[in-house]
């Protein structure tokens, strides 16, 4: 066993299973949301980021210390940029889901309810094997899982403990406010927030800036997207479900995932086009597309 510092990184959907409980689509569309969580994820996870676990709908990642101090800050920068990357990839997507699903099920009608959740943490833990699969432990990776259920309203948003926001705090865009978390066996915390909102809600309006010929493009990638997607959350509905289902709504679901593809992009892709020519610009203040560059590089372009 060796103790080591690491950064620490919990990603968490939040909202969706009182709506993935609804019926047998919208358990599986509920998958979805969990599968392209951890799929956006995993795209920015390469050396230095670890994958840990996936506990659920949320993913566990974390990054040692190298053991020079210069690396070190050089890693937290990296991390921060990876950060950025991944709001970057999922709230735009994100936005692009919300005005482009023709579907009715609880959890697409409530697409815009769903949270997302990132804690970072730094600090020390156990670097040890369970079974031969390398494992982290300790007081901070207890404490990182606990910033999880804190005190901060909403639920969108970017949560740093003030230990990880001394490390990565410069890098990182936007304005944080300040929250004291106290736990049972732990010193009460200072965690610094910031709040997603604006962003999802500039995601799902920028949409209306682009042509219809632009916005065409759009809805075809969402229906390949969801093609690519349904299949597996289905099957892994129908393995474990979120509730519990008969075994004939459980073969339904895959059923569903396979013969209603083929009808789907004929069915909808004009339909979904044409309203959203009649909602229009949403009026929002908000409706400007995404920049989540650190505040240095903005100023510098």
């Amino acid at each position: 066993m060796q103790q080591d510092n690491l950064i620490i990184i919990l990603a968490d959907i939040s909202g969706y299973t009182r709506f993935m409980v609804e019926n047998r689509t919208s358990a599986v569309h509920g998958q979805i949301c969990i599968n392209s969580l951890i799929e956006a994820i995993l795209e920015q996870v390469d050396i230095p980021l670890t994958l840990q676990e996936i506990e659920g709908d949320a993913v566990f990642l974390y990054a040692r210390n190298p053991g020079d101090e210069t690396l070190w800050q050089n890693l937290a920068q990296e991390i921060s940029s990876k950060l950025l990357k991944f709001f970057d990839a999922f709230i735009s997507a994100t936005g692009v889901n919300i005005e482009s699903t023709p579907c009715g099920c609880a959890i697409c009608r409530n697409a815009d309810k769903l949270g997302l959740k990132i804690v970072v943490h730094a600090g020390e833990a156990v670097f040890h094997e369970l079974a031969g699969r390398p494992q982290v432990s300790g007081p901070d990776v207890i404490l990182a899982h606990r910033l999880l259920k804190n005190s901060v309203p909403g639920n969108k948003y970017l949560l740093l403990s003030d230990p990880a926001f001394e490390l990565m705090g410069q890098h990182l865009k936007g304005d944080f406010e300040a929250f004291i978390e106290t736990y049972e066996g732990f010193d009460p915390l200072t965690v610094r927030v910031r709040f997603l909102e604006e962003d999802f809600l500039a995601a799902r309006d920028a949409i209306y800036s682009r042509t219809e010929a632009e916005r065409a493009d759009l809805i075809d990638n969402y229906f390949s997207w969801v093609e690519r997607m349904l299949q597996p959350a289905a099957v892994a509905q129908m393995r474990k479900p979120i509730r519990s289902f008969s075994l004939f709504e459980r073969m339904l679901m895959v059923w569903d995932s396979v013969a209603g593809l083929w009808q789907f992009r004929r069915t909808f892709r004009s339909k979904i086009l044409a309203e959203q020519n009649v909602r229009g610009m949403r009026r929002t203040q908000f409706a400007q597309p995404l920049d989540l560059r650190p505040n240095e590089e903005r100023i510098s372009s």
